[in-house]
């Protein structure tokens, strides 16, 4: 069985993409043909090959995880199972502003006979998603991480930019439109008030003013540590920290990702499986979660990684895939 991967209008690195090249590589592990196929990328990554031209009659079935764009009436004749990567209330907001049209694409797209499946990697999200699809034709697949890449063991002594502490809490979520760490901060900070030493680093920051008048009050207050839009080695940084916090109730790729490296995670109360959980919005009780869990921390640290393994390891999703791709094939 040749399966694509087709993730062709994300850049190399997003989010979006690790994931997708996390699967391919536990499906070619488990024996099947499987690429990504990405013109923006180099012809490999970690192993993976990627495709950067397309042909869909070379493969027997196509798992999209964003538009086909060009190659789209080219696949009308190849099944495809697509993957809903995104938030339901985030790819609404993008419709209603004007940005993309996700919804009506979503629906479009269901009356094509070669979209054979929907796929959804949170259950949480089945409700909003059987709305637009039929129930028959959508399905829950893990939310996968390559346990082996991600792992507590590797280089040590991450220094988060000169500006590390003696508590390091760190918070990777991005700063979308419609979900920013807004709370999470306010939470630290309440954290911080009874832990010394205490410093929160804020990755995948889009920096605007009202952002920097609040991480300039959080900074006069000795509290602010490393703020980047983009840093590499996130492993790296998972495996220094004393924990990360995340306002999302699901397990996005960044709570995956930490719980991977070992590294407790404090969430928003939902189906994300973590070392403890709390609604950001309920400040001091999230503190009071942070705090127990700075107590127990080598427990939790265990835990974590754990629970990585239990619930998101990406060779369980790969045989979900493949599973359902050979059902997708079957008829």
């Amino acid at each position: 069985m040749k399966l694509a991967h087709t993730a062709i209008v994300t850049p190399h690195r997003a989010g979006l993409y690790e994931t997708v090249r996390d699967l391919v590589s536990a499906e070619r592990a488990l024996g099947v043909d499987a690429v990504i196929i990405d013109p923006q990328s180099a012809p490999e990554d970690r192993g993976v090959p990627i495709g950067t031209a397309f042909d869909p009659k070379n493969f027997d079935v196509i798992i999209n995880h964003s538009g086909l764009g060009k190659y789209e009436e080219l696949a009308k004749d190849t099944p495809i199972i697509h993957c809903l990567h995104g938030r339901p209330e985030s790819s609404f907001q993008l419709e209603v502003v004007g940005r993309v049209a996700v919804y009506t694409f979503v629906k479009t797209m269901s009356l094509r006979p070669n979209y054979k499946m929907w796929v959804t990697f949170w259950e949480d999200y089945m409700p909003y998603w059987e709305l637009l699809l039929p129930v028959n034709k959508l399905r829950l697949i893990t939310a996968p991480v390559d346990t082996k890449a991600w792992t507590p063991d590797g280089p040590s002594g991450y220094k988060f930019g000169g500006k590390g502490g003696e508590i390091n809490v760190v918070c990777a979520d991005m700063w979308r439109e419609d979900k920013t760490p807004y709370h999470i901060i306010h939470c630290f900070c309440e954290f911080a008030k009874t832990n010394p030493g205490s410093k929160l680093h804020l990755y995948g920051v889009q920096r605007n003013s009202a952002i920097n008048v609040l991480l300039g009050q959080v900074e006069e207050r000795g509290w602010l540590g490393e703020v980047t839009g983009y840093v590499t080695g996130l492993d790296n940084v998972y495996r220094a920290a004393t924990m990360a916090i995340s306002t999302h109730r699901i397990a996005t790729r960044s709570i995956r990702e930490a719980l991977a490296c070992g590294c407790p995670v404090v969430h928003a109360n939902g189906s994300a499986k973590g070392t403890d959980h709390a609604d950001p919005e309920h400040t001091f009780r999230f503190a009071k979660v942070m705090s127990n869990v700075l107590i127990n921390n080598k427990d939790n640290r265990r835990e974590a990684r754990d629970s990585a393994l239990i619930n998101y390891d990406s060779s369980k999703t790969a045989s979900e895939m493949i599973a359902l791709a050979t059902e997708v094939l079957s008829g």
